[in-house]
């Protein structure tokens, strides 16, 4: 008969009856000895009973931790596990067998919480399908607006912001994230000037302040309008606050160029004026002078220095006056589509790829498209008109087609000479091509047909992936105030920056470096899918085989890659005012901190390791690697992503929350508790906020 088929009960009932008769019997064998001894008998009895009782506690220690106190803490912690994450393994009786009933019926009560779990998320789900849909549309919307918004916290935190502002806002790669600082990327005097006008005047929302800011590294201006999102009242003295933004850089700038180019005119003018209004007055008073040859060549020679200094003044206003235009990243189709509107050309085809894309001043090279294919169709009686998008010599290229005769040299140049209609006076086809640093020529084309070609060879951005348009949100941040000291702070309060790097080795003290590292954001306890970094980093070394064998990362990989003082300094950016998170982290951070020099930041920020949130919530003895951690989590690690920084990244990110989360519902609240937790598990691994005071 086996033991763990018997009750629970009766098997404790026979463990005590075992340790007294093995007790009895240790003591009756240790006096029978002793009775055999003529001298120190009773002393024999005593040492035998003592080192046989001793042996007999040992041994029953050991049976009682296999097979009671660590089915436990496996059982503890698995329930803690499943009560908090969505596991959908059930658990092994076998693992606790000797507990009794207590593993087939923490079986049960895990099964019916999978069970109730798994239908009230069904019924949430359905619930909040239309709240979904709409917030997906309402995303769309602001994703897709044309200018910045951000939405800010009374504490000036991000909470909210779309592709367009992060990508004003990002000025050497240093991207945007929620919970950061506007002020990280925005000089704060402006900002907080207007809104302290916007908390004194008490009207909310109703009332707007422009305001111009530059960032903080001054590469743009940027024009600002802020606007409260509720009045500040004695409730809530510093209200959050929502501001669109507008790049004005290049506005300013065609302003100071035009202002200096207007200046320089006056300047060259006036006194050459000046002088032909003197000699003027001359010949009025004098008859003498004004029969001079000599006075009359003279104001003939101060007009042609006059027309002359206007000549070069035009000159450099046509030469300058594509900067007025804005360059934007267009599709080729959204430019024929724009020419076919302009135009009533019921015939009119488009040939040509639709992913090219062109960095160009979009409604010039509409507008000087239109005027030549109207000009081919009505004046020069082309049949069966086209536009046409290429790539000759790897450079894009539009032309206008159709059935006909070519088109004279003379003719074309006429039409490049008129001037276009669209609202700005002087525009002509020539000062268009101009602002493109490009030409216009005729060509005879395939099957008895002409083309009127224009080639873009300096253009940048072709056949880029469509255009990604986003937002990142997240509301409860208007709600969340600064702790006072972070070991008070709640872990659900806190920003995380979870990262992994891979590296050529294992030994920093000898010369081995990163060459990839990934991070990404946990904020108020999720993932924020947009902010993540993934960069290849060059060692300036050979990656050991052994090494290309785990990561997959090879020489020719990182050739054109940069140099960890680059990455390292985009990582400090990224992670700053946030905590460190990583498995195993104290070999991460050497590789980092060997560098500080070179990054030119230190890594200060306060750590959290996985192996110790493991020993907290798992026990000491359980193990602790990554894949083991995952395992009892539930978490699945694709095969292909073992052992890549981002693949690592998000398993730990994962493992993270969910053990955070089960930190908390034993009473580890705080950030102070799980350090304080971590330290008494510090052989497992080094501590690396020694000098946080809990």
């Amino acid at each position: 008969m086996k033991l763990d088929r018997l009750h629970l009960r009766l098997r404790i009932l026979l463990f005590f009856v075992f340790m007294t008769l093995g007790g009895l019997g240790i003591f009756g064998a240790g006096l029978w000895l002793g009775s055999q001894r003529e001298q120190d008998g009773f002393l024999f009895a005593e040492i035998i009973g003592g080192f046989g009782f001793l042996g007999l506690m040992t041994w029953i220690w050991y049976l009682f931790d296999e097979n009671l106190a660590k089915p436990m803490q496996w059982l503890a912690g698995a329930l803690i596990a499943r009560a908090h994450t969505d596991i959908e393994e059930e658990l092994d009786p076998k693992t606790a067998r000797y507990l009794g009933d207590l593993a087939p019926a923490a079986r049960e009560v895990t099964r019916h919480l999978a069970q109730t779990r798994n239908a009230l998320a069904e019924t949430v789900a359905q619930e909040t399908t239309r709240l979904i849909n709409e917030k997906q549309q309402l995303v769309a919307m602001a994703a897709d607006v044309p200018f910045g918004v951000v939405l800010c916290s009374g504490t000036h935190k991000i909470a909210f912001y779309n592709s367009v502002a992060a990508e004003m806002l990002d000025e050497d790669h240093h991207h945007p994230g929620l919970d950061h600082s506007l002020f990280d990327f925005l000089e704060p005097e402006p900002i907080l000037d207007a809104y302290n006008r916007l908390c004194a005047y008490g009207q909310g929302p109703d009332m707007v302040i422009p305001t111009l800011v530059t960032t903080v590294l001054g590469h743009r201006t940027l024009s600002a309008r802020m606007r409260l999102t509720h009045a500040a009242d004695e409730s809530d003295a510093t209200p959050g606050y929502v501001m669109s933004i507008d790049d004005v850089t290049h506005d300013l700038a065609v302003v100071g160029q035009s202002t200096a180019l207007l200046t320089r005119v006056f300047a060259d003018l006036r006194p050459h004026m000046a002088s032909l209004r003197t000699a003027i007055e001359f010949r009025k008073r004098d008859a003498a002078l004004a029969a001079d040859p000599e006075m009359t060549e003279g104001l003939i020679d101060g007009l042609d220095t006059m027309l002359h200094s206007i000549g070069d003044h035009f000159d450099e206003y046509d030469s300058s006056r594509g900067s007025l235009w804005p360059m934007e990243d267009v599709s080729a189709r959204q430019i024929v589509n724009a020419v076919k509107s302009r135009l009533e050309i019921n015939d009119l085809t488009v040939e040509g790829p639709d992913a090219t894309r062109l960095h160009v001043a979009a409604l010039p090279i509409i507008v000087l498209l239109a005027h030549l294919c109207d000009r081919v169709v009505n004046q020069h009686g082309g049949r069966v008109p086209s536009l046409i998008v290429a790539d000759e010599d790897d450079c894009p290229m539009i032309a206008v087609g159709w059935s006909g005769d070519a088109l004279p040299f003379d003719i074309m140049s006429q039409w490049l000479d008129e001037p276009l209609d669209f609202g700005v006076p002087g525009v002509t086809g020539r000062s268009v091509l101009r602002i493109h640093a490009t030409d216009c020529w005729p060509e005879f084309g395939r099957f008895g047909r002409s083309v009127l070609k224009i080639s873009l060879p300096h253009l940048a951005g072709r056949k880029l992936p469509s255009m990604q348009r986003g937002v990142e949100y997240d509301f409860d941040l208007m709600q969340k105030t600064p702790p006072a000291k972070l070991t008070k702070a709640k872990l659900s309060d806190l920003t995380f920056v979870v990262f992994d790097t891979e590296t050529t080795g294992l030994l920093p003290s000898q010369g081995d470096e990163i060459c990839q590292i990934a991070a990404l954001r946990v904020v108020n306890g999720r993932i924020v899918e947009g902010e993540q970094i993934n960069r290849l980093v060059n060692p300036e070394r050979p990656i050991p085989a052994r090494s290309t064998e785990v990561h997959g990362i090879t020489d020719e990989m990182v050739e054109n890659a940069p140099t960890i003082e680059v990455v390292g300094a985009q990582f400090h950016s990224f992670a700053r005012g946030s905590i460190l998170v990583a498995h195993n982290a104290p070999f991460d951070l050497e590789f980092l901190r060997r560098h500080e020099a070179g990054i030119g930041k230190a890594f200060t920020n306060p750590v959290l390791d996985t192996v110790l949130l493991s020993a907290i919530v798992f026990g000491q003895d359980a193990e602790h690697t990554l894949d083991a951690i995952c395992q009892r989590l539930g978490i699945v690690i694709p095969p292909e992503q073992r052992h890549t920084a981002m693949g690592d990244t998000i398993a730990t990110a994962h493992a993270f929350i969910k053990m955070t989360a089960m930190c908390e519902a034993r009473g580890i609240e705080t950030f102070g508790d799980v350090i304080a937790e971590g330290r008494k598990h510090k052989r497992l691994i080094q501590d690396l906020n020694t000098d946080l005071e809990i």
